[in-house]
This record gives structure tokens, C-alpha cells and sequence, in this order.
């Protein structure tokens, strides 16, 4: 990464584990369902590699006694969150994700979720197959809401705000770009790199919290704009969600699912 790529990440580490979280974690049992899920795909007393472990929603659940896990970020702030909850089966590494610093072949299988939009996902995917040993797993995984609700019609009024705003914006590569991608790098797709759904649930935002979350950036769409376009847009969708709904700090059920896709290293 350059330095300013690096500069990004230090306000993103301002939001450990605040909105992040709040928007992106996952209730005790679902969260133990991903890592039961998980840990499943990995062969017994394999090891799985994490780029962008973050606050170690997926790590966490999914360290056991059948399958350690090394966490790799460039947020000191965040493995610092992290490492007072760490497991026997968790090892934390400060790297660039663009630089990993392991050998070839040496794990039975990688996790990528959210994290590629922050990096050259092409070299880091590359990298990715390099360590990941012959018949092992590559695994995309990312949080879906149900686009029917209340946060599928915010995301909508966003992405049509930008256009409206914007001269031009490369948004970052979408779920079916990073499968072209490993495709292209030699990975067999596995289902033809279709997303399947490891678990869905219920759960309650409320508006307001999702807007704040685009706002300061935690959504990979919003992340990429420049400040001043950003405000543009925001003032847009907040003006939307004023006149939807008249108290939008009230939460709403809405329809979760982690998806997944995965890649065997041939």
C-alpha cells in the first residue's frame, strides 16, 4: 500500500469495533454457526490464513482445537482490540496485505471478507494463491441484507445519488469481478463461482445507523468517494430517509445472510 492508502487506514481505526460492528457483527449464534461452517471446510489441524482479520468477527469463531487461524492486518489499532481476546489457535500479524510475509504453500486455505476493496485485489488474490497449498480453498465471503428491506432501498438511493453527483467513480470490484479475477489466475471455481449461503437471520438496524455507517465510510461503496462527494450523496439519502420514515433511529427487521464463494487452488 502507499502512504496514503496507509493514512485511510488510520481512521478506520478510529471505529474499532463502534459501527463496524454494529452494523457488520454477527449475533453469538450465528457467529458460531460461521465458524462451525468454516472450520468444516478446513481439513483437521489445518490452517487457515485471514487477510484483513479486522476485529476478528470470523477468526474468533472459527479457531479451535481442528483449525488455527493467522490473522493478518495493517491496523495496529485493530490487533490490539483483537489480541486480548485471542485464542491458543489464533496467531495475529501486523502486515501489508499487499506484502504477506509467509511461505508458498503454506496454508490449507484463505478467508477473504470485506477486505479487498481496501487493497489491489488482483495482487493480493494472486499472493493468496501462491500460499495456499495444491487442492486448498479460497473463500470469499461477505454479509448480505435482504434487498427488499429498508437497507437494500438506502443502498439503492446511494448508488443512484452517485450517479447523479459524480463525474466518474471507480467503485471497487463487485462479487462476480473477483471471481473473473481468480478465474483468470488459474483457481477452479467451485458451483461455477456462485455465492452460497452459509447462514441467514433475523436481525434489527434501525435507518439511521445504516446511513452513519455509509457515512463514515465502513461501507465498501461509500469508502472510495471523495469527501466532498460524499457529503453530496449523503445529504441525498439522508433527505430520502427523513421522508420514509419519521424516526429513524426506530429499528426494523430485516433479512441477513453470509454468502460465500469459493476457489480450489489447483
Amino acid at each position: 500500500m502507499s502512504d496514503s492508502d496507509a493514512a485511510l487506514d488510520f481512521s478506520f481505526d478510529e471505529r474499532v469495533a463502534i459501527r463496524y460492528d454494529a452494523l457488520r457483527g454477527h449475533p453469538p449464534d450465528v457467529s458460531r454457526q460461521i465458524g462451525d461452517w468454516l472450520a468444516d471446510l478446513i481439513p483437521d489441524d489445518g490452517l487457515l490464513l485471514e487477510p484483513g482479520v479486522g476485529t476478528g468477527r470470523i477468526a474468533l469463531p472459527t479457531a479451535r482445537e481442528t483449525c488455527s487461524v493467522v490473522g493478518v492486518d495493517l491496523s495496529a489499532e485493530m490487533l490490539s482490540a483483537l489480541a486480548s481476546q485471542v485464542s491458543p489457535n489464533l496467531q495475529l500479524v501486523r502486515a501489508d496485505l499487499e506484502v504477506l510475509p509467509f511461505c508458498s504453500d503454506a496454508f490449507d486455505a484463505a478467508v477473504c471478507v470485506h477486505v479487498l476493496h481496501l487493497v489491489d485485489a488482483k495482487r493480493v488474490l494472486s499472493d493468496i494463491l501462491r500460499l495456499v497449498k495444491p487442492g486448498g480453498l479460497i473463500i470469499l465471503g461477505r454479509d448480505w441484507v435482504s434487498p427488499d428491506s429498508f437497507a437494500g432501498m438506502l443502498r439503492n438511493v446511494f448508488r443512484r445519488s452517485v450517479v447523479e453527483e459524480a463525474e466518474s467513480v471507480q467503485f471497487p470490484t463487485g462479487a462476480r469481478g473477483l471471481v473473473t479475477i481468480l478465474t483468470e489466475l488459474g483457481a477452479e471455481a467451485v458451483n461455477g463461482g456462485e455465492e452460497q449461503t452459509a447462514v441467514e437471520w433475523q436481525t434489527s438496524l434501525s435507518p439511521q445507523l445504516v446511513i452513519d455507517g455509509m457515512r463514515s465510510k465502513d461501507d465498501a461503496e461509500s469508502w472510495v468517494l471523495p469527501e466532498e462527494l460524499l457529503e453530496r450523496v449523503m445529504a441525498k439519502v439522508q433527505s430520502f430517509a427523513e421522508a420514509q420514515w419519521p424516526e429513524l433511529a426506530a429499528t426494523q427487521p430485516v433479512t441477513r445472510r453470509f454468502v460465500y464463494s469459493s476457489f480450489r487452488v489447483r
